[in-house]
């Protein structure tokens, strides 16, 4: 038998996988039993003459037709939407609510209910690409040589979670509940919910009719964070020009200290002008700089492992939602398709702000390490530490690191590798080097926030 070309033969991996699906949803466990009998019976009872076993498969398929006529009609009177929770994390089990509201005039009842995530498609050409940059070997020979499982795994991971079947209790006329639906985010990112199908069973027990709705809704999944201690860095309050509006790149503004009488010369928009009113005479606002901690989350983006980029993402999302002291500011700064320079702490945004940015962070770009090196040149006199998670320890990574260190600057430098072989941290001079395994990120993690 010819051997099918390799793209004629994923064409038909989507067949079916949405074969599958159909089979999944629209059977019940019953009726999956008597398509199995009718199959085998089917194959067994190719001869006619020889034997009888293609009646049993007429007698499956009868049923199976009879069970799929005995739902058409069903047009049930439901307003149906989701109640989701601000944010989920990968990895992490949640509950949210689908409310279904029945508007007919008769009991729902032996409802099953099943939502649905968009997955995004896939051609060929990004198949081989993701398939070649994992190097995870996945079932025997032959489903390596052919691809389906690997297909299988990639849109899985697409679709960013697994959704069962709920079961929902009898909608009374009038009536409202919420059914729980537990989900699991597979990765980090945006999870698109597409529509959400309620199943009823036909009177055998065999075919489940179907009421889709069409209900769009978006369910941000944040990096996975491991538990650590206090992330100590070197307290060292630095001179900011500006203060924190200019810390957060929105103005030349200062921070109010006082009033003072008018001077020649003095800024217009400075006149306390409710004084002025009360007064007559004209009073300005006098403002101080600051003087606080600032510390840089350098964050290397330049990756090409998808596990590595992952733990890339969650040793920097783990740093980001730490504790820190309160007059601290950690300045998240990004390689990727530009240097991109993210402000929190002290009125510049919460760690959410910084987490929702970390969970669409992709990999590559055009800026390089030393666009990165420049900015932080630029900043080495506010700065009081710089923490570089690296994706791995190339010269070039290790040479930005020398190079902050020679700015005086305090460096501890997280380097990332996919081999589970154990190194011991090691320190020198005003550079800390820590070895952190993608196996082991809790573990290594917890050393390095003791020994740091």
């Amino acid at each position: 038998m010819p051997r099918l070309p390799p793209k004629l033969l994923y064409r038909l991996f989507p067949l079916a996988g949405r074969a599958s699906f159909w089979v999944e949803r629209r059977l019940t466990p019953a009726g999956r039993m008597v398509f199995a009998l009718g199959v085998g019976a089917l194959l067994f009872g190719v001869d006619m003459r020889q034997t009888l076993a293609y009646q049993v498969a007429a007698l499956a398929l009868a049923a199976l037709v009879a069970a799929r006529l005995a739902g058409v009609g069903w047009r049930p009177r439901l307003t149906i939407s989701r109640v989701l929770p601000d944010f989920a994390t990968r990895g992490t089990s949640l509950v949210y609510f689908v409310e279904i509201a029945n508007h007919g005039q008769r009991v729902e009842r032996d409802l099953v209910l099943g939502d649905s995530l968009l997955t995004p498609a896939l051609d060929y050409a990004a198949f081989q690409r993701r398939r070649a940059g994992d190097g995870r070997r996945r079932g025997n020979i032959v489903d390596r040589a052919i691809g389906f499982p690997r297909w299988v795994a990639l849109r899985r991971h697409d679709r960013g979670a697994d959704l069962g079947l709920v079961e929902v209790p009898a909608i009374a006329p009038g009536a409202r509940l919420r059914v729980p639906v537990e989900l699991t985010p597979l990765r980090r990112g945006a999870l698109r919910f597409e529509a959400i199908e309620l199943y009823r069973p036909d009177p055998l027990g065999l075919y489940r009719s179907r009421h889709r709705v069409v209900v769009a809704d978006t369910l941000l999944a944040l990096p996975r964070r491991h538990p650590m201690p206090v992330f100590h860095l070197r307290s060292e309050r630095h001179y900011q020009r500006g203060g924190i509006s200019l810390a957060h790149a929105v103005g030349d503004s200062q921070e109010f200290a006082a009033l003072r009488d008018y001077r020649p010369g003095d800024p217009r928009r400075h006149i306390h002008w409710r004084s002025f009113a009360r007064t007559g005479q004209l009073v300005v606002k006098e403002y101080q700089d600051e003087y606080f901690d600032r510390h840089a989350l350098v964050i290397d983006t330049h990756v090409a492992s998808g596990p590595l980029l992952e733990g890339v993402v969650e040793v920097a999302a783990s740093i980001a939602a730490g504790r820190r002291g309160q007059d601290s500011i950690l300045d998240l700064l990004f390689a990727g398709r530009e240097v991109i320079e993210l402000g929190t702490g002290r009125g510049l945004g919460d760690e959410i702000r910084a987490l929702a940015y970390l969970a669409e962070v992709d990999a590559g770009g055009e800026a390089t390490l030393d666009d990165l090196a420049a900015l932080l040149d630029e900043r080495a006199g506010q700065l009081a530490s710089v923490v570089c998670v690296l994706a791995g320890s190339e010269p070039a990574r290790r040479a930005l690191v020398t190079r902050l260190a020679a700015l005086g600057i305090a460096v501890v430098s997280l380097e990332l590798t996919l081999d589970d072989s154990t190194q011991a941290p090691r320190a020198h001079g005003a550079e800390r080097h820590f070895t952190i395994r993608v196996g082991h990120l809790g573990e290594d993690l917890a050393r390095v926030s003791t020994t740091a």
